[in-house]
């Protein structure tokens, strides 16, 4: 596996994760007992989210540093701010847009240095 390949899987696993953080917090603020939200579907699919997300990472390790791994974990937090957008109508600010765009750079001059 290339490491461009490695980068792209672990965009889909950081999308997963942020999907995973998404559907907490629909559970979150659903009025259940608590073994009801523990077996409600947004819990359970969060829950299939993070250990998917997080069994593409293992296995990406392999092909790429520490480094790009771990940096590509806050891509989560981009998709965590459009999903929540979308999904549960949270107002996305200037700061917010620009600590997204900071993320990405960042993410961009990882990449880019190993090249």
């Amino acid at each position: 596996m290339s490491e461009w390949c490695a980068i792209g899987i672990l965009a889909v696993a950081s999308m997963l994760t942020g999907i995973g953080h998404v559907c907490f917090k629909l559970t979150a603020i659903r009025d259940l007992h608590f073994l009801q939200k523990l077996r409600s579907a947004a819990f359970i699919g969060g829950l299939a989210c993070f250990v998917i997300g997080a069994g593409l990472a293992v296995i990406c390790s392999r092909y790429t540093s520490f480094s790009l791994l771990y940096g590509m974990s806050a891509l989560n937090v981009v998709f965590i701010l459009f999903l929540s957008r979308s999904l549960l109508n949270e107002s996305i600010d200037s700061r917010k847009i620009l600590g997204a765009t900071f993320i990405i750079v960042g993410l961009g001059f990882i990449a880019f240095s190993k090249s």
